[in-house]
């Protein structure tokens, strides 16, 4: 008959055996950092991307990895919701156009909580963490600021100069004709953002994508 003392040493060399193949997976699972965008885009098209329909989860596919680049080139460990979205919204800047934008509206609370899930989640040494996050009203405000500014660089001019010489109060004027007590007045927006000239150094893929985006009405969005 085993003796209950030996029983036991053994169970113990077991759980320890078993622990230790567990820290070995989890070791194993750590990724670099330069892999995250990639990731982080994986994990997006198995969470979200699936259901969406082909323009929606190309939108959000681009304007999430742009959301990327800025992240990971920011040197920190605690990636504010809040910067790093206002810059993703001025790098596209006019590059997309109002259907885009109407895309990403849509979808916003979505994005923002497959982040705030997601990113602390990444098998990184030192993990990532969320901060600032936006509230709904937030999200409209910083949107409109946007989208204003944008209407306002359609009419004057794109240069850094006229972006500097933007009045604060030209754009307040402008955002809040476009923004309503419900959200964003796309109608409004349409008429103010003209479609988006050719750009000849645009991939063949991007063309197709925002020509497609182009073919989109307000009532798309009702």
């Amino acid at each position: 008959m085993v003796k209950q003392g030996h029983y036991a040493s053994s169970s113990r060399q077991q759980r320890a055996r078993q622990l230790k193949q567990h820290h070995q997976v989890q070791a194993d699972r750590v990724i670099e950092p330069t892999a995250v965008t990639e990731f982080l885009l994986v994990r997006y098209h198995l969470t979200q991307g699936k259901q969406q329909r082909p323009i929606v989860r190309k939108t959000m596919q681009q304007f999430l990895t742009q959301w990327l680049a800025l992240a990971t080139t920011a040197e920190t460990s605690n990636w504010s919701l809040t910067t790093i979205t206002t810059q993703t919204l001025q790098q596209f800047n006019l590059q997309l156009p109002w259907q885009g934008y109407a895309i990403i509206n849509q979808n916003w609370t979505r994005f923002q909580a497959f982040l705030t899930k997601e990113v602390p989640a990444v098998p990184l040494q030192a993990r990532l963490h969320v901060s600032a996050t936006l509230t709904p009203a937030a999200w409209q405000t910083l949107l409109s600021q946007q989208l204003a500014v944008n209407a306002l660089l359609g009419l004057f001019g794109q240069s850094e100069q006229q972006l500097e010489q933007l009045k604060a109060t030209q754009v307040e004027s402008l955002q809040a004709s476009i923004q309503t007590a419900t959200g964003i007045d796309w109608e409004k927006v349409a008429s103010l953002l003209a479609p988006l000239k050719n750009n000849e150094a645009a991939t063949s893929r991007t063309k197709t994508w925002l020509a497609q985006l182009d073919k989109l009405a307000v009532a798309d969005f009702d």
